[in-house]
């Protein structure tokens, strides 16, 4: 881990890792919540690590070179997809206790469901995952590869194929992960559909992945590293999460608002759940406590957003309203009431262990600012 590390801190992250893997022991041969929780823990870092590789290519697509001083560390978040996928496919194995869907064909009014019952099939389930992970895994490692090279030779031939990379990924990312919200998390409810589903989680990558990549840049910048992130980046960075943050907001209060008003019971089934007055409404607005009105109000003032501790106080609480988020959209279904268990604290540590060693280790891959990269000169004058 090149020093990013301090010998104390490795051994947190390693009993982290330890309890981990005693949670997933235990909770694989004795607790009922194992395949919920590991569910819950893998696509929340999955979704941190794709919106690390959403930023990076939307800035390479809109040709800003603001980023570049710190590009390194959303890069490096992406090197986790990686090793996500795999626990992304663990979850297969689990596919009995997540969803009914698998043992059970569906019908409405006497009608079989025949477009349902053909998408909600084990085997192209699988294949459905397979497809997306590979595309997410490739496309990413191309990206970075690209920016490797430019460091290596200097040529810009790499940050105009860095471009058409980062295009491409894109409009990928918008389609699978659309249909990988639908069938890892929606389709828990197999029943429910809504039509805003996928933006909804594809603002929660956008938010916490921006969120994310500031909290470990300030961490970074804090110890000695990527002096050349300044005021203005910080500010920018603030400004993204803030944005995000409202955005993420106006996509809830649409999606709950148009089920609320059209009361169809295929719809209205996923929110009586998640406001029953057993617990479980007052997680559902925790969550937009935490990704929204609290950073919002964080982060309404300018000054603010340049303060290292208040952005990762901001951003913190935004990591931790995702993980609510996610747990919103999941154990409602399986339970009657909100209980938070060793599995899941056990879980969420060693996925939190995991995600640090990969993200160092892929931190410590090649330079840490890209020094040849024509927008270098750019990023180094904003930060000053």
């Amino acid at each position: 881990m090149n020093g990013f590390l301090k010998q104390n801190e490795k051994n947190i992250l390693y009993a982290m890792a330890a309890i981990g893997v005693a949670g997933i022991v235990g909770g694989f041969l004795l607790s009922p919540r194992f395949w919920q929780s590991f569910l819950h823990n893998s696509y929340f870092f999955m979704t941190i690590a794709l919106g690390g590789a959403v930023f990076v290519a939307v800035n390479h697509v809109a040709n800003a070179g603001w980023h570049t001083t710190f590009r390194r560390v959303p890069e490096a978040m992406t090197t986790y997809i990686w090793v996500g996928a795999i626990t992304i496919l663990a979850i297969y194995l689990g596919k009995e206790t997540l969803y009914e869907w698998t043992y059970t064909s569906y019908s409405h009014h006497g009608h079989e469901l025949t477009f349902k019952n053909t998408y909600l099939d084990s085997a192209f389930f699988l294949i459905r995952m397979l497809v997306i992970l590979a595309c997410w895994c490739g496309l990413t490692f191309l990206l970075r590869r690209e920016s490797f090279k430019q460091d290596a030779t200097g040529d810009i031939v790499h940050t105009s194929r860095s471009k058409t990379w980062s295009a491409l990924f894109l409009v990928v990312f918008g389609i699978t992960f659309t249909f990988a919200s639908f069938d890892w998390i929606m389709s828990i409810e197999p029943m429910f559909f809504s039509t805003i589903y996928g933006f909804y989680h594809i603002a929660g990558v956008l938010l916490s992945g921006t969120a994310a990549i500031t909290l470990l840049t300030i961490l970074l910048k804090r110890r000695g590293y990527l002096e050349g992130v300044g005021d203005k980046q910080m500010h920018a960075l603030g400004k993204l999460v803030l944005g995000f943050a409202t955005f993420w907001a106006y996509i809830w209060v649409c999606q709950y608002l148009l089920i609320y008003y059209a009361n169809i019971p295929e719809e209205t089934i996923h929110y009586v759940k998640r406001t029953s007055p057993n617990g479980w409404w007052q997680v559902f607005i925790l969550a937009l406590f935490l990704n929204w009105i609290v950073p919002f109000l964080m982060l309404l003032r300018k000054k603010v957003k340049m303060y290292e501790n208040w952005m990762l106080a901001a951003c913190g609480i935004v990591l931790i309203g995702h993980w609510v988020d996610i747990y919103i959209q999941i154990f409602p279904t399986f339970y009657p009431t909100p209980m938070i268990g060793f599995v899941d604290i056990a879980l969420l540590l060693g996925f939190s262990a995991l995600f640090i060693f990969v993200f160092t280790k892929g931190l410590s891959a090649d330079a840490l600012v890209p020094r040849n990269d024509p927008y270098l000169s750019e990023a180094e004058w904003q930060g000053h």
